[in-house]
């Protein structure tokens, strides 16, 4: 039977308002051809869990009775755990797909439903289509009879995370951290980890909140660590982390409790990397993300590969092999070998082993690496998406090139994900509609904060006033 509504899937998962978009009845019909789309392909296993929003707990659980319904084995977390928590479970029971309840980063009205296949990387648009598509014609799969297991994830995931640091680097080290999980799922994951590795460790927004401590945009972005960033020059800490209420994003603060950005994060994670630890490898990175990490790339000679933004394009390169580092400007990173998924405790824990093996801080390393290497200036800019600026975008980017952008000539064009234009004097912006959120997302990069801030002002004129 074919339903009247359709739900779509975004960058990262099917997303909606709690009690008007997000219902329990469209999530069991979403559940159901997720379950179709797997019986089809032969699959016989899920892992379930969610984050510590509004009712994901609850549908977690009552999800996994209705798989284990159809006939599947469903490992079901006994918490809320980590998104790459879910994505280690499911490639280390050998299981066929992830069913996550999360809106990661979208403020609390919201929650959703992300799909991944069982190589624990997020669904490419081909396979979301499909539930999509069943979701429509009210598929389901035949009646069976199957199992429902209760597990612990954290002490796999954690071995996992392990494996991919150096705990010497804390011995000794006398590491100061303040933590704030965004009343998260990392929470009870990356602190005791720490603590174990000999840090001393205080954590700020710990234990479950729905409403993330009255958090309205719960981003572990600049604007979201405002209170971090004040804890850590109060305390006197070596570093700042955070991340956001699925701990599949990342945020830092230096111990001068400036914000550290992913831009300027991913590449000098890429040159420790290399340079302490022996990797290499290609880079990817999003086409969002800073030319910094290029520079580095380059002064190692490694390849860097660039894809749409959204981490299932970082997560299927890396499922090709051969990758060093994957990261974007939202916060996303993994590095080889690990799940191709952004895990946002992984890069704190990284963030956490650079500051502990040098003795110094992220601020006191970065100046360092800017003097070598030069410094840019990022940032973004999301604007509501309404009507008028969705036409502005289309008219004046998406569907034609300007021959100049404030005043620099418009040097090359790249249409792989919405629009980035290259121009005169170094500089860069990429112009983009959200896929998770309705806004519009502009990308600024220049070589100084002035130029960047006159290329944010020619923006908010045009699509704020339309001049």
């Amino acid at each position: 039977m074919r339903h009247a509504d359709t739900i779509r899937f975004g960058t990262s998962g099917w997303r909606g308002i709690i009690a008007r978009d997000f219902t329990w009845d469209r999530v069991d019909r979403v559940v159901d051809a997720i379950g179709a789309m797997v019986r089809d392909q032969g699959g016989e296993g899920f892992v379930v869990g969610g984050d510590t929003r509004f009712l994901s707990p609850e549908l977690a659980e009552s999800t996994a009775e209705r798989l284990a319904g159809y006939g599947f084995r469903v490992v079901l977390a006994d918490r809320p755990v980590p998104t790459p928590a879910l994505s280690h479970a499911a490639r280390s029971m050998g299981l066929d797909g992830i069913i996550n309840f999360t809106a990661s980063h979208n403020p609390p009205m919201y929650n959703g439903i992300k799909f991944s296949p069982g190589h624990g990387g997020p669904a490419p648009g081909e396979v979301t289509s499909r539930v999509e598509e069943l979701y429509a014609e009210g598929a389901a799969p035949a009646r069976g009879a199957g199992s429902v297991e209760e597990i612990d994830l954290i002490p796999g995931f954690r071995e996992a995370l392990l494996r991919h640091l150096d705990t010497g680097a804390f011995a000794d080290s006398g590491l100061r951290v303040v933590y704030d999980p965004f009343t998260g799922t990392g929470y009870g994951v990356l602190d005791r980890m720490l603590q174990e590795l000999g840090a001393a460790v205080r954590v700020i927004n710990g234990p479950r909140d729905p409403l993330f401590a009255g958090r309205q945009h719960p981003e572990p972005n600049e604007a979201g660590l405002a209170q971090l960033s004040e804890q850590v020059v109060r305390s006197g800490a070596s570093i700042g982390l955070a991340n956001d209420g699925d701990a599949d994003r990342f945020g830092l603060v230096a111990e001068d409790g400036a914000y550290v950005s992913p831009h300027d994060f991913l590449p000098l994670l890429l040159e420790y990397l290399v340079e302490e630890r022996g990797m290499t490898g290609t880079v990817v990175r999003s086409v969002s993300t800073g030319s910094l990490l290029d520079r580095v790339a380059a002064d190692h000679g490694l390849k860097v590969e660039v894809t749409p933004v959204g981490f299932k394009h970082l997560g299927a390169r890396m499922l090709k092999g051969g990758v060093l580092l994957a990261g974007e400007e939202s916060g996303g990173l993994s590095i080889g070998g690990h799940v191709p998924e952004k895990d946002g405790v992984l890069a704190c824990l990284l963030a956490s082993e650079i500051t502990a093996a040098a003795g110094r801080g992220l601020a006191e390393q970065l100046a360092e690496l800017w003097s070598r290497c030069g410094r840019l200036y990022d940032t973004r800019i999301d604007l509501p998406l309404t009507d008028e600026t969705r036409g502005l975008v289309r008219d004046r980017f998406l569907e034609s090139t300007p021959d100049a952008v404030a005043g620099r000539r418009v040097r090359s064009e790249d249409r792989r994900d919405g629009v980035r234009l290259d121009l005169e004097g170094g500089c860069w912006v990429l112009v983009r509609l959200s896929g998770t959120e309705p806004l519009a997302r502009i990308y600024v990069e220049a070589p100084s904060r002035g130029e960047m801030q006159e290329l944010c002002d020619w923006f908010g004129s045009l699509l704020t006033r339309g001049e």
